[in-house]
């Protein structure tokens, strides 16, 4: 049988016109892995007749033959075709589904893709962070959504920030010894004194804020709670996440900090990588809710949340609406 389809396959390619009309027409007996990239190819030949059958057929063909074999099989060629000329819902969501489809592709279909599959390309934050044309092209879409053009704006404003590391990355200062950071609290306890006084240092807040920046990092080893929690607030975010680096927090500590709005982004990012943190339910929902999560930090975790967690967060005005809509969405998919 193998061999009866690489003999069609070979007379298709070496010029039998009536078998090209065959297959083009999508009448020869080979499976679809074989016989779609085949029409792809008959599709962009020079005979008219044999092109336009092969396009036509292609554009008629059973979703339920050509979407396993788009999902998993279907090299870029074959992908490019039907992201250019295919309007069956499903074909379109499998090529947007697929996570190794070539950014490009993406980016010509989403010149065209329709309101309602719109919302799954947005969902590719992925493809999006790599090729950010895509949402260029999503723009100039005649059938945009105005949901898909906040999206565009909240992403670019999130999402697609320019990269810190664009520019050198400043180098981390050197921590102070014991005898200097002794100095470097001297000096700034001389300034006024106002709120609650860390044990530790004999300090108070303001006055801890002070501090120069390699003497808030000694300060982050073994700080005590008190200190911790006024630390992992520093606006400064080598010092705020040295504290996590550099100490033993307790679940409560963390969920304190992924749900405080105050905290730098750095020290939400590296909450979430700690699988024995993000894995506790309540860290997790903390961490979708605080605003200042990075975007596709959140929306990564949004699906893990309990129906009832979904429905509250979809209607939380204060969360970013790119996670609201996604949780109300999983939300009605769940609740059926």
């Amino acid at each position: 049988m193998a061999d009866s389809q690489s003999s069609l396959l070979e007379q298709v390619r070496s010029g039998n016109r009536q078998l090209q009309l065959l297959a083009a027409e999508g009448m020869l007996p080979l499976p679809p892995e074989e016989l779609i990239p085949l029409q792809v190819e008959l599709a962009q030949v020079d005979d008219p007749e044999v092109s336009e059958r092969a396009r036509e057929s292609l554009r008629k063909v059973d979703a339920r033959h050509a979407q396993p074999f788009l999902e998993r099989r279907a090299e870029e060629s074959v992908l490019s075709w039907f992201a250019e000329e295919t309007s069956h819902p499903a074909l379109i969501e499998t090529i947007l589904r697929r996570r190794d489809v070539p950014r490009r592709i993406l980016a010509r279909l989403a010149r065209r893709v329709p309101p309602d599959l719109q919302e799954l390309l947005l969902l590719r934050q992925d493809a999006i962070i790599e090729e950010p044309a895509i949402l260029e092209a999503l723009e100039e879409n005649p059938q945009v959504s105005s949901y898909s053009l906040r999206r565009i704006a909240e992403y670019r404003e999130h999402l697609l920030r320019r990269e810190r590391s664009a520019a050198p990355a400043p180098e981390l200062p050197e921590e102070m010894d014991d005898e200097e950071l002794a100095e470097a609290i001297a000096v700034v306890s001389e300034l006024p004194a106002v709120g609650e006084i860390d044990d530790k240092t004999g300090l108070t807040e303001g006055q801890i804020r002070q501090l120069p920046v390699p003497a808030r990092l000694k300060l982050t080893r073994g700080a005590s709670r008190t200190l911790r929690t006024l630390l992992l607030r520093d606006t400064n975010a080598q010092v705020a996440t040295s504290v996590i680096i550099n100490n033993s927090l307790s679940d409560q500590e963390v969920e304190q900090t992924a749900a405080n709005r105050s905290v730098v982004e750095e020290v939400l990012l590296l909450i979430s990588k700690r699988r024995e943190w993000v894995g506790k339910y309540n860290i997790m929902k903390s961490l979708i809710q605080n605003p200042r999560t990075p975007l596709p930090t959140a929306l990564r975790l949004v699906p893990k949340l309990a129906v009832k967690d979904l429905r509250d967060i979809g209607r939380d005005r204060n969360v970013p609406e790119a996670v609201r809509s996604t949780a109300l969405r999983l939300y009605r998919i769940k609740q059926k």
